[in-house]
């Protein structure tokens, strides 16, 4: 609980879009008294990935490495969540943020922002080996297949786009949990108000799935499906 807190009260703290930090290695980051609260630039390699979901991880320069806990998007016109930002081992960073440390041992960087990102020679292949999960998310013991067949029989074309003859694709966006249960159902392209407003009602009424694992822990999943509507005969 006091991770939790101490990392929202950081990122609520926020930062200026266009903040300008200090210059500091790493070395000099890990070696800042406990009540400095400058606001400090680290620009470095990601070394290694602790949590491709929040972003944590380490940031590596000529001096060392700074740990880097719960990294969001401080770039301008941009502000997605760390695994859309696609960050991965090797890739060049430019943080901001201050020096904090947890539990009287840990020093780290929490709610920093990051400002610029240049992808690493092996971009690709890293990223793809941070995301790949050891077990995926199965519905009723089956794949992505059983599920759009399971929708497909679920859904109740809406009279009102019946009697209009309006028909398509509705492109859903949700996410399997921890816990298996379907979450944040959302449209990513709409059809028509009423076709959108069925295919999240049946999206949303799933049956729990079987969650992902990865590194032995049951992990978050985003899908997109396509939620197609054909007028009956």
């Amino acid at each position: 609980m006091k991770r939790l807190i101490l990392t929202l009260l950081v990122l609520a703290a926020g930062l200026p879009a266009a903040a300008q930090g200090v210059r500091r290695t790493a070395d000099e980051f890990n070696k800042m008294s406990r009540s400095d609260t400058t606001l400090v630039e680290l620009k470095g390699v990601v070394s290694r990935m602790r949590g491709d979901q929040r972003g944590v991880f380490y940031l590596k320069d000529e001096t060392g490495e700074a740990y880097i806990y719960g990294l969001v998007d401080g770039r301008p016109g941009s502000n997605v969540s760390f695994p859309q930002m696609k960050i991965a081992v090797g890739d060049t960073l430019t943080v901001y943020g201050r020096r904090t440390v947890y539990n009287g041992t840990t020093i780290e960087m929490a709610g920093g922002h990051l400002v610029r990102k240049a992808d690493g020679p092996n971009h690709a292949a890293e990223l793809e080996k941070q995301t790949a999960l050891d077990v995926y998310p199965t519905f009723k013991g089956k794949g992505t297949a059983a599920f759009s067949a399971w929708v497909t029989s679920h859904l109740k074309y809406p009279k009102d786009a019946k009697a209009a003859s309006i028909d398509g694709t509705v492109t859903v966006q949700f996410v399997v949990g921890k816990n298996g249960g379907v979450q944040e159902v959302q449209v990513l392209k709409g059809v028509h108000p009423v076709l959108d407003a069925e295919a999240l009602r049946v999206v949303r009424s799933s049956p729990k799935w079987k969650p992902g694992i990865k590194d032995g822990k049951p992990v978050r999943v985003t899908y997109t499906l396509p939620v197609i509507f054909v007028l009956p005969d």
